[in-house]
């Protein structure tokens, strides 16, 4: 056994069903991959659909569950019972090519080093449903990556990268805590602290099958930016702020300190010169804020749904500022949350570390 794929999922029977099919589909051989699909609670029958495709699947199929414990305990369940030298972790609803198990093997054998990760390319699927919010939204985007370049902690996408696993193990494995978001990159961070290289492998190509809506982009992103605190209690770098773009009077600190040695910076050539950063995020603020946001854009983004006209007129950086805004709304509202109830706590009075 050569490669351990782990495929995490909550409530997305049919979605995995899919997943499941396309990685029977792999050029490579059956019995150099496993795949382990860890159920992080499911409700809605994946159970029984999967353990009924295990008599089916060319490869060896597990199925591993247990009640909701988020996705740093689901991850970290699949890298203990993986049996590979190689870890593969893939999100449910990322539908891979069938190449992509031989393109990661390949990188793998090229890159022997121990603490070397590939990072896999994700499209959105041309079968999503055709709307105007799906043809402007791309939450990845990709196209920023260039050729087979070395990328930094914050590119520790558990969507679609490969590790070795005892380098995983050795280096440190996911926090485990229940909000589902930035424990990938929280992740990238402590692991690049043991020498992490992620090098970006662009033939190893899957799709994105995720049917969404303006409406539920902009409640996950709300939800991000909430737990977002995660990041600050457990990310020490100031640098991670200004790659997320989150610049207000709380955040200047880190900027200055990122700015003050940007050269040591492994921040994007576009967000190295503070003052188009400055300019950037002054003019984002302007076009969308909270009565933008609220009594026009989301009305727009909405009606260019049922409008031609509207349509027509539509353009990926309405939706990215739109979504954006509410990551950020987020991040804002857990932070005056936060402060409220340090005002309320008794002097003297000790908290347990997360409460």
């Amino acid at each position: 056994m050569i490669l351990s794929v782990l495929v995490a999922t909550y409530n997305r029977r049919e979605t995995l069903r899919v997943t499941l099919g396309k990685l029977a589909a792999q050029t490579c051989a059956p019995s150099d991959y496993e795949v382990i699909v860890i159920d992080d609670g499911s409700t809605d029958g994946t159970g029984r659909m999967v353990d009924a495709l295990i008599p089916e699947m060319p490869y060896s199929l597990r199925y591993l569950f247990h009640e909701n414990r988020g996705p740093g305990a689901t991850q970290n369940r699949g890298i203990q019972e993986a049996r590979g030298g190689i870890i593969l972790l893939i999100a449910d609803d990322i539908h891979p090519e069938p190449d992509v198990l031989e393109m990661h093997l390949r990188f793998h054998r090229e890159h022997a080093e121990p603490s070397v990760a590939a990072l896999g390319r994700v499209l959105q699927s041309p079968d999503l449903p055709v709307t105007v919010f799906q043809k402007n939204w791309d939450p990845f985007k990709y196209y920023e990556l260039k050729g087979h370049q070395e990328l930094p902690y914050w590119k520790f996408w558990a969507c679609h990268i490969s590790v070795k696993r005892d380098f995983l193990l050795r280096a440190g494995l996911f926090r485990e805590h229940k909000g589902a978001a930035h424990e990938d990159v929280e992740l990238g961070y402590r692991l690049s602290r043991h020498g992490l290289r992620i090098i970006y492998c662009p033939e190893a190509l899957a799709y994105h099958h995720h049917a969404e809506t303006i409406q539920a982009a902009v409640r996950r992103a709300y939800e991000r930016g909430v737990h977002w605190r995660f990041v600050e209690e457990n990310i020490p770098d100031p640098q991670i702020w200004v790659k997320y773009h989150i610049l207000n009077f709380r955040t200047l600190k880190y900027h200055y300190r990122t700015f003050r040695n940007i050269s040591a910076s492994l921040l994007p050539p576009e967000d190295r010169f503070l003052p188009w950063l400055v300019f950037r995020q002054a003019l984002r603020w302007m076009i969308f804020n909270g009565l933008t946001v609220r009594h026009f854009w989301l009305r727009v983004l909405a009606g260019a749904e049922h409008s031609r006209a509207l349509a027509a007129c539509m353009h990926p950086y309405f939706y990215r500022g739109t979504v954006f805004y509410h990551f950020t709304k987020g991040c804002r509202d857990q932070a005056v949350a936060q402060a409220r109830r340090a005002r309320r706590r008794p002097t003297g009075q000790v908290h347990a570390p997360g409460s």
